[in-house]
């Protein structure tokens, strides 16, 4: 990034973002799921009430397969009704099929969508709208959906500037020990603890969330793999010297990490791979013994008998 170029920073996430890297998306401005964002990322998207659709409406007056946006260039999208039953509607007209223009008003049901082109404007505002949906209350962190929706983003910028991404999943060792142990309010106590001691560590370009239950997911944009390594090295230093208080009981706590990225790739770049081999690794940490950090090999896969 050039010192004269613009960024946009997103309030509260503290995150800085090239605004030549938005990508296309539309966004949930009405309806169950306001404020959720689709990333216009592939060459068709099928919008409808279908478990198997890109981007899922599950209201009454949507059909299965309601309509579809197809890319005809990286900043020209055309929507078309795919002869639903209630039709579609963009800027309260009725269409078969549009060139969608920034901030064309999607109607779908009793759902609306807004199209935001890549170069909009309005781009921060409905990042920081998203984003705000997308919060886990209790950690003050992003949740899954987030994270998954994101590491997306970050593939596809990837993919287009060829700057080094890294994936971290950490989680903490016998959680259920300590559940067990302390209760369950003081296995609570320890995942905000973790949180905050991790955000004091990270960048204000990473991305911290919760994957699920006590694991935690660490999106490092234009992070090589042992950069990537050394951050992870550290948030493990960090947290087994902090202990957790609980009822003025001081309880320790260590974590295990698994690093993958664009370094250790075998198998095409993708966000099921690069979570699939994070993930592999950390299971190697655990099963080594717990609190460390471990960078993903080809070997942890194991061949087909």
């Amino acid at each position: 990034m050039t010192s004269d170029q613009t960024t946009f920073t997103i309030p509260d996430g503290g995150q800085l973002v090239d605004n030549t890297l938005w990508t296309a998306c539309v966004v949930v401005v009405r309806g169950a799921g306001t404020g959720n964002k689709f990333l216009l990322h592939k060459d068709e998207m099928v919008i409808g009430r279908a478990d198997d659709v890109d981007v899922r409406l599950a209201r009454a007056g949507v059909s299965r397969r309601h309509a579809l946006i197809r890319r005809v260039n990286e900043h020209q999208f055309t929507l078309a009704d795919l002869d639903s039953t209630n039709g579609t509607f963009v800027n309260a007209q009725p269409i078969e099929e549009v060139t969608l223009k920034d901030q064309d008003l999607i109607g779908i049901g009793d759902s609306r969508l807004k199209f935001i082109a890549a170069d909009s404007p309005e781009q921060p505002y409905y990042e920081e709208l998203y984003c705000q949906a997308q919060m886990d209350k209790a950690l003050q962190i992003y949740n899954k959906h987030y994270f998954l929706s994101r590491l997306d983003e970050e593939l596809r910028r990837h993919q287009r500037g060829s700057m080094a991404l890294s994936l971290i999943l950490l989680d903490v060792d016998h959680f259920k020990r300590l559940n067990d142990s302390h209760g369950h309010l003081a296995g609570d106590a320890a995942l905000v603890h973790l949180a905050q001691v991790i955000k004091q560590h990270l960048r204000e370009t990473d991305v911290l969330c919760r994957y699920g239950g006590e694991e935690f997911g660490v999106i490092m944009p234009q992070t090589t793999l042992a950069s990537a390594a050394e951050m992870a090295e550290k948030i493990r230093v960090a947290v087994a010297a902090s202990p957790v208080t609980h009822a003025e009981i001081s309880i320790p706590m260590t974590i295990s990490l698994g690093i993958s990225g664009d370094g250790n790739l075998i198998e095409s770049f993708t966000r099921e791979v690069l979570i699939n081999q994070a993930d592999k690794a950390l299971y190697q940490a655990k099963r080594q013994g717990r609190d460390r950090v471990m960078l993903f090999d080809p070997a942890m896969i194991k061949p087909d008998p």
